[in-house]
């Protein structure tokens, strides 16, 4: 049940995000906004998304260590942001939609880094790495109904979808409060501390630059290069049927750490093997000369994602124990939204059209991904004497 809530919570998170980028042209034209001036304000979601999750991330750490629930100022915050975002379609000024989308934003934030918090302060005695994976899942089946999303609300008009979406996203975030078990005693979080002859890892800025490259090659892969990829066999009215392929790999992979067999490797080992996997097939999908090989390695590249996004986030919770989980959570996010930015940035300026950048952009995430696997395995050898203990701690979720 619990791993179905906090599916249940990404998954309608990301859908309010699809239908916010459908409809922003029409809510900025609305609002007085000019279409050219549209790409700027997702690069200001992008940097309220990067300060915010950083700011929440402690601020659960925080909360954690006072020994309460973070449910209810989770919950608290999702009410603002649904209130602002049920408010965008009738924004009929450029400052007061950039207002409402700045507060959506930035509460919005609440639902990314904190409810992992939850995951490895307060649910230390359930499998607390498949809880993660299974939030993750809900990004996963999110991303793979929204081309139909999309093209289904093309014509209608964004209040009713932007009511439903804030009005389940609530329900969903109550039932998040209500699954989160209150803190046992003070000096609860000390019983799964470290043993205090273990030293801290080394070089932790290796795993987020790492995490950073890898959602660097993502982003570029599934908003820049799939699409024409896709085009060189099908038609733009036929899109709509394969565009989901990435998605369905993510969806159908990223529980399969969990299976017993991969579940003996840390995170950091599967999150390794994953994005060295993960590049070859980049490198397989730039290469393919057919319409099913387009397919098959564009599963396989999501599936191997999904491993890589969900051991991502497990390892920063791991890196984070005890007491900066919501920091280092925050940061596998942060760092995300910084890739976000800089695709965005790089597609609306045009710089992805230049003949120097555009011949480079079909093997750039594959590059992106065996450099990510480099910093990986520079982390792995630095920490190669701690890593293998803190699998098998009580609650560290590896």
């Amino acid at each position: 049940m619990r791993a179905l809530i906090f599916c249940s919570v990404q998954f309608l998170l990301a859908v309010t995000w699809t239908l916010y980028v459908a409809f922003l042209p029409q809510l900025a034209a609305q609002a007085g906004i000019p279409p050219s001036r549209v790409a700027w304000i997702l690069l200001m979601d992008q940097v309220i998304f990067v300060a915010m999750d950083l700011a929440l991330g402690i601020a659960a750490d925080r909360v954690a260590n006072a020994m309460r629930r973070l449910g209810g100022w989770i919950l608290a915050l999702s009410v603002v942001s649904a209130v602002a975002f049920v408010l965008l379609p009738r924004a009929t000024s450029p400052w007061l939609l950039l207002g409402l989308t700045g507060l959506w934003a930035a509460t919005s934030s609440a639902l990314r880094a904190p409810p992992m918090v939850i995951i490895a302060r307060r649910l230390q005695s359930t499998a607390s790495s498949f809880l993660v994976r299974s939030s993750l899942l809900g990004i996963g089946l999110a991303g793979a109904v929204a081309p139909l999303l999309t093209a289904r609300l093309r014509d209608a008009t964004p209040l009713l979808p932007f009511m439903a979406a804030s009005a389940a996203l609530v329900a969903a975030v109550i039932a998040l409060r209500w699954a989160e078990p209150a803190a046992a005693r003070n000096g609860a979080d000390a019983a799964f501390a470290p043993p205090a002859a273990a030293a801290a890892l080394k070089r932790v800025w290796l795993l987020f630059a790492a995490v950073w490259l890898l959602a660097l090659g993502f982003q570029i892969h599934t908003a820049v290069n799939s699409a024409p990829a896709y085009l060189r066999f099908v038609s733009s009215a036929e899109l709509l049927r394969v565009m989901p392929a990435f998605w369905i790999g993510f969806a159908l992979c990223i529980l399969l750490p969990e299976a017993p067999v991969l579940r003996r490797y840390p995170a950091y080992i599967q999150l390794l093997a994953a994005a060295a996997l993960g590049a070859l097939s980049l490198f397989g999908f730039t290469a393919a000369s057919t319409l099913e090989a387009v397919i098959a390695t564009q599963c396989l590249a999501g599936g191997l994602w999904g491993i890589m996004f969900g051991s991502a986030a497990n390892a920063a919770l791991d890196a984070g124990h005890i007491g900066r989980e919501g920091m280092f959570a925050a940061l596998v996010f942060a760092v995300s939204a910084v890739a976000a930015f800089m695709r965005i940035a790089m597609v609306s300026s045009g710089a992805s059209k230049t003949v120097a950048l555009a011949s480079l952009l079909p093997w750039l995430p594959a590059v992106a991904w065996s450099a990510g696997a480099l910093l990986l395995a520079g982390f792995v050898v630095a920490n190669r004497p701690y890593l293998p203990g803190r699998a098998l701690w009580p609650g560290s979720g590896l």
